[in-house]
This record gives C-alpha cells, structure tokens and sequence, in this order.
C-alpha cells in the first residue's frame, strides 16, 4: 500500500474513535501497515481490540479474507455479533464446528481448532490476516498446542496479529515465532488505561487500603478486627504450607453494602464455585435487597419481559432461573459456564446498561467476555483444581482485577480481596507485587496430530522439524544449553579426579581393599541380633546401606572374579586377608578413598544430567514415535502411511479421537436408528462436570441392546487404555454415560426441556446445552468424514437433526 494510502486509511480508522489512540496502538497499527506481524502485550482492557479491528480494516482495504481466532465458543460468538453489527452480515461469518454461517466472508470469526485443522489441510483460502485473541492461552494445558500449531503452520506471508495479556516472556514466544513464521515486532504496554488500587477486606466487610501501606500499617489497620489469637502469624513465604485455619471471608450481606456506599458498584464479585455463587444470590433475596432504585427496577423488568418476547424458546422456565431472574429484578445476577446462555447473555447486557449492580460470577467471566465494572472482589485467592484445592497465580489475579475500571467512565478502578484471616496478608501482597509469571508451553502430541503429520509429511525427518519447531522444544533447547555448559563442567572435574595415581600405582589394590573391608564388616553384622521396633528398623536400613560395594567408572568390578559372599564362619581368614592386603597401613589410603568417592558422585551426577539432556533432546519426538505406536497397534498406521482407519483420526477435532474411531470401526454404532447412534456417541464427548450415572442404568434396562452397546464401547475405552499404558502414552480416554438418557429423550422427541433436565440429567442446563452442541460437532464430523461407513453417516445425520432443535438450537451463536 502506497504511503499516502496508509496515511488516508489511518486517518479514517482514527476518525471512527471519540477518543485519540494510545501510543501503543498507533505503534501496533503501524507496523500493521507495514506488512508486519506483530504480537501485542497489554493490561485487560488496555485497548488490544482496537487494534485487531485495524487489521480488519486493513484486510478489507487490501481485498484480503481475515481470520480472527477465539480460544472459547463463547468468546466466538460474541466477537460474530459485535462485528455483525460493526461492518454487516454480509461481511462477517463465523465457524465453530457445530456453527457455519457464511463461511466465505472476508471477516471469519473461528476457534482455534478450525483454524488449526485448515492450516494441516492447506484450505485457508485467500487469507492474508490472522488474529490470535487471547494468546496467552498458549500456556493453558488442554488448549495450548492447538496455537503452537497454528503458529508453525501459518504460511509466512499470512500476516499475525497475537493479542496478549500481560506475561513475563513475551519477547521469548516473540522470538520462537520469528525462528517458525517469520519476523514480527514486539508492542509492550504495561499501563493500564485505569489506575487500579487493591484493598484488602476482613471478616466484617472493612475495607483496608495497600496503596503507601507497609506490612506493620496494614497488620495495624486490621487489628482488632479479627480474633486477637490470630493476629500472631509468620509471614508468608511462597511454597510454605498455610496454616490450618477456621476461614471466614466476609460475607456478601456485609460487603454489598460497603460497595454501594463507597459507590463502587457496578461490581464483579468472585466466587471460585458455582454453588457459590447460586447461594450468594440466594442469600441476598432472602434477605430482600436490592440495589436498585423504583425506576431502574421497572427498567429491568421491561428489559427481561422483551427479551423473552423475543425469545420465548431460549430459556427455560427452572427454578434456577426464576431465582435468576428474580435476582436481576433487585440488580444483582449470577455467570458461571453452567448457566443458559440466552441467561448470561441477558445478564451481560443488563450489566452493560449499568441495571445489573453485581454479578456473582466464577472464574470464567475474566477470560475475554466483555463486562467492564467499577469494582471487583474476590472471595477468596484459593481455588479448586482437578488436583486439589491451589492458590491463584499472579497472572489469574490481573486477570481477574483487569476488569475493574471503566474506560471514560470511572476514573479508577477498585480490586478488593476478602481475608480469610490475618495469615492471608503476605500471601495477598507477594501475590500482587509479584512479577508477571511466564507462558509455558504446554505442547503434546494427540492422535489427529500425529496422523496429520504423517498425511502431510512422508519424509520422518520433515516431521521431526515440524514438531521440534513448537514452542516447547524452543523453551527446551535453552534448557539444553544450560545442561549442556553443566556436563562440560562436570566432565572436566571428572577428568581431573581421575588423574590421581596411588602410591602403589595399582588402581585396583584399593578397589581389592575397599571390597575385603566391607564383606568382613557384612559377615560380622550377621552375627548381630537388631533390637525390634523403630531402632531396629533404622540400624537394619544402615546395614543394608553398608552391605552395598560400590564400584567406579572406568574401572573393574573386583567381584567379578567369584568372591564368595559374606560367610560368618570365615570371619578370621577374611580378618588376615585384610591385614595383608598392600594397603592396610599405607598412609596414602584415606586421600585415595576420599579421591575415589568424589569421582563416584561427579560420575553419578554427569550420567543424571546426559540423561536429562537426552530427554530434553528427544522428549516430544519420543512422543510422537508411542502415539504412533500406538496408531501402529490398532493398524491405522501401517508402515508410514495412514490406513483408511488413520485418516478418520487425522480429520477429526476432539480430544477422544482415537476412540470415536475405534466405535465407528468395531460397527458399535451400526444398524441403529438415528437417536440411538447419537445416545451412544455423546459417551464419547467430554466428561461434564456433574457426573450422574442413574439415569443411564434406568434407560438401558429398558434397552438391552443399547445396554450391550454400551459395554461393547466400555470394553473398547479400557482396550485404548491398556494400550497406551503398555506404549507410555497418557492421553485422555473418556467413556461415560452421563449424557446417554437426556441424549435419548431429546433425539427421540422430548419437547419439556425442564423435564429433561430434572428427570434424564441433574445437572446444569448451559452444561447440558454445551454437551449436546459438542454431540452435534462431533456427529457432523463423522457425517462429513468419507472414511466412515456410508449407513452410519445417513444415520448420524437423522440424530444431528433431531438433536438440533429447540433451546439447543436457539443458544447456537449465544
């Protein structure tokens, strides 16, 4: 683009803003203009997406298609409507797999794995922009390799636009992407465009300002308010376990009133459960609050009354959501993933008009949607994981307390942590003065992964390229240079120990000794009875310790020859031969078995850190190599080439490949209408996080030969598991029937959607919803898979439709 056209399309762009650009907007948008990539580091709600909507408008001036990526389907969808309404229908499509709208616009809004299995595939037509929103996810453990691939299989000449958070190693991923794509400039921008101030909030719902505030101030501040036995803590040190403690956060009956009074509401007040934050909203009407004024309660009340005569289908009438909405009648609403989503929807547009005063939320709502408040509070700093109960990381945190402050609204934002007791200060302190933690890769290798390769790949050293090209491999080869400078190190300290000569010059006189002394000491300890008990125990674990002969690289095993073994009848012939032995009373003995026992640990050492090199070298192409195996296995992979089997694996996008592809091939699913293949296959998709398996057993007893089916695909799973287990391969392997009932009444006609829920399910709706349109990608899929059998594909296409329909329909693009 000529120079003076640049000039005429900025000043445009600027035009369309009340509001002069940042100077690290401008910067990004220039390098935009000058045909480079760049990746963007900014606070949450610094401006990131100003600069994405240049490079639509670049793209569009240009003529070229854009891809803009999402690493959530919710996050998707709201990008698709925002930019719906910004530049037209007819310019903007979305797809996310279960969701194909316009598919050919010049602005394509897609999750990462449709971008991902484009780029394998080579059909990213006409693109010449991609924007990766929200790529620090690039450290997240399920998702972060699906953007590694992205990065390595991007065309050079596709021009990427990475919008990040705050990370501690953005020039480091900047310099991975540069060996991998292709130059690319780093924006830093480490201001927020509102000052954000903490405050800390005891049981009583006083709030303790940090601003200027030593340690002593604060512990000053709050004293009194907790029990005076507490007070006396140690100060937090990071790793250190926290003391067992009584936890009492103030409660939100104490803190709303302290917000409103300080006006910091509109608020996003966290809770790390859902049940949490169902029972805090439960409290508040309870006690009959409310934050709102007359006039803005009948605001609400005309909001919600539109809404639903609009959209009579999307929501259903459950006891949940009557308390929902009767919460957001008084300003206050509840978001966390297992709510509807026309549900959340309307509580993000309430909260936008500023008629929604709090929303109890989970962790959820940090991550991209956009719902800016005046305050946030945090419950609590301790959250709930697959593996126990963590503290949140520092970047969780920004992430979190990143949403209060209003852009042109408030002239500060306020981010309060409740205290579970005084022993909560220096953790909460290191926690927010601590330094931005780094992205780590989180590469592996999955089945579609490893078949994709294969497909595109026929040259193994190609493969190995590609998949030692990742982030991973590039954070590990700095990881090998420093091991590497330690195993030089060590094998000079090595050589120089074993440059020592005896007296003697026999090496081997001392090994004799050393060997002699220590069958003698054994033949005498098995005269001696050890005491029982603890003392016992510890002496025969120092004998058993003592027994070991220890022998040294380089040099022979003097029992080799056929010593015999420790015998106590020959305790005085051993005792002569040990006095005869050349080095019974020479002086130099002690020097030469210390020299000898520092050569041992620095051979110990060095062999420790060549193994850990070796696995640092080789780790994720010895992934690759038992996937593989494990492919080979089943004979979906036969030589190098994928079997038809292989590359049903390679199209599919689901973290339970290889197991779909086992049930469509074992003919599991085969001869059965419709509903039922549907019923079966949702075994397959991910685990909910409710998990009720009664249901199921009441349908397949009405049903044997599902109940058959079933086990038939249990048997299976536990197959794929054995295995992988047998091949050292731990990925996910999911087979569960949770979702089997609520499959089998929906696809068979089932118009209450409450009654589904209540009576086939037990869960969450929204969960339930985002299972089945999970069921609906996955079966279309299959529907469009050429590999799978032509009568299963008619069927699953029959139990596509009749899964479709209704509130399942409806919360598509919500």
């Amino acid at each position: 683009m000529a120079e003076a056209d640049a000039d005429a399309l900025l000043a445009a762009f600027r035009a369309r803003y009340p509001f002069p650009l940042d100077p690290f907007q401008e910067e990004a948008i220039r390098h935009i203009l000058e045909a480079a990539s760049v990746i963007v580091s900014a606070p949450t709600g610094a401006g990131k997406t100003l600069i994405a909507e240049f490079a639509i408008t670049r793209a569009f001036a240009a003529g070229t298609r854009l891809a803009y990526t999402t690493p959530l389907k919710a996050l998707s969808n709201q990008k698709f409507a925002d930019f719906t309404r910004q530049y037209g229908p007819e310019r903007v499509g979305i797809l996310t797999g279960d969701v194909r709208v316009h598919p050919r616009a010049p602005l394509v809004v897609m999750t990462t794995e449709i971008l991902r299995n484009m780029l394998y595939t080579r059909t990213l037509e006409e693109i010449g922009y991609v924007v990766l929103d929200e790529c620090h996810y690039m450290g997240d453990e399920g998702r972060g390799t699906v953007w590694e691939e992205i990065i390595i299989n991007c065309p050079r000449e596709v021009q990427l636009v990475a919008l990040s958070a705050t990370v501690g190693n953005i020039e480091e991923i900047a310099e991975w992407i540069r060996t991998v794509h292709g130059p690319i400039r780093v924006v830093k921008h480490a201001t927020r465009p509102v000052p954000l101030h903490y405050h800390l909030c005891d049981s009583e719902g006083h709030f303790v300002p940090l601003d200027g505030l030593s340690r002593s101030q604060i512990f000053e501040a709050l004293r009194g308010r907790f029990d005076p036995r507490r007070l006396r803590v140690q100060r937090f040190r990071p790793g250190r376990p926290r003391p067992l403690l009584r936890r009492r956060p103030a409660s939100p009956r104490a803190v709303l009133p302290a917000l409103r009074a300080k006006r910091w509401l509109p608020a996003i007040y966290f809770i790390f459960s859902r049940a949490g934050c169902e029972a805090a909203l439960r409290r508040f009407l309870e006690e009959d609050l409310s934050l709102l004024e007359p006039h803005r309660e009948r605001e609400v009340e005309e909001a919600i009354e539109a809404f639903m005569a609009e959209n009579p289908t999307l929501v259903s009438g459950s006891a949940l959501n009557e308390m929902l909405f009767e919460g957001l009648r008084r300003g206050a609403g509840v978001h966390h993933a297992g709510i509807l989503p026309a549900v959340k929807r309307l509580t993000e547009q309430l909260f936008e008009r500023g008629l929604t005063r709090v929303v109890f939320a989970t962790e959820t709502m940090s991550l991209g949607i956009h719902m800016p408040a005046r305050g946030v509070f945090l419950q609590s700093l301790t959250k709930r994981t697959d593996f126990g109960f963590r503290t949140v990381t520092h970047n969780e945190l920004i992430q979190m307390a990143g949403r209060a402050g209003r852009r042109g609204i408030d002239p500060e934002g306020k981010c309060i942590i409740a205290l579970e007791g005084p022993e909560g200060v220096d953790e909460t302190l290191h926690l927010i003065r601590k330094a931005s933690e780094p992205v780590e890769s989180q590469f592996r290798i999955g089945y579609s992964s490893a078949a994709l390769l294969l497909h595109n790949y026929p040259d193994p050293q190609d493969i190995r390229r590609n998949i030692e090209s990742s982030f991973g491999q590039f954070q590990n080869r700095k990881r090998i240079e420093a091991v590497e400078r330690e195993v030089a190190e060590l094998t000079e300290r090595l050589h120089r120990t074993r440059g020592f000569v005896p007296g003697c010059g026999e090496h081997c006189n001392i090994l004799q000794y050393r060997v002699l002394r220590e069958e003698l000491e054994a033949a005498r300890r098995g005269q001696v009875q050890f005491p029982g008990g603890p003392e016992g125990r510890r002496r025969r674990r120092g004998a058993k310790h003592r027994d070991r002969v220890r022998v040294f690289p380089g040099m022979a095993d003097p029992r080799e020859g056929g010593l015999p073994a420790p015998d106590p009848s020959r305790i005085p012939e051993m005792a002569l031969a040990l006095s005869q032995s050349p080095c019974y009373r020479c002086p130099e003995r002690p020097r030469m078995e210390k020299q000898l026992k520092r050569q041992h640990r620095l051979a110990g050492t060095m062999e420790a850190r060549e193994r850990s090199l070796a696995h640092l070298r080789n780790s994720y192409w010895d992934q690759f190599c038992r996937v593989v195996d494990v492919l080979k296995h089943f004979r979906y992979v036969q030589g190098n080439a994928l079997a038809k089997e292989g590359h049903l694996v390679a199209g599919l996008r689901h973290d339970n490949e290889l197991l779909v592809a086992r049930v469509v091939f074992a003919g599991v699913l085969d001869d059965l209408p419709g509903q039922e293949v549907v019923s079966l296959l949702s075994c397959l998709v991910e685990e909910p996080r409710e998990t009720e398996a009664s249901f199921a057993r009441t349908l397949l007893k009405r049903w044997p030969h599902l109940r058959h089916r079933v086990r038939a695909m249990e048997g299976l799973a536990a197959e794929v598991q054995a295995v992988q287990q047998e091949h050292r391969v731990s990925l996910s392997v999911s087979m569960h029937t949770t979702l089997l009932a609520a499959t089998y009444e929906w696809a068979a006609g089932e118009e209450d959607w409450v009654h589904l829920v209540q009576a086939h399910y037990g869960g969450h709706e929204g969960d339930l919803i985002r299972a089945f349109r999970r069921l609906i990608d996955l079966s279309r899929q299959l529907v469009d898979a050429p590999e799978a059998p032509e009568p299963l594909r008619a069927q699953l296409w029959q139990g596509v439709k009749a899964l479709d329909r209704g509130i399942v329909l409806e919360s598509a693009l919500i």
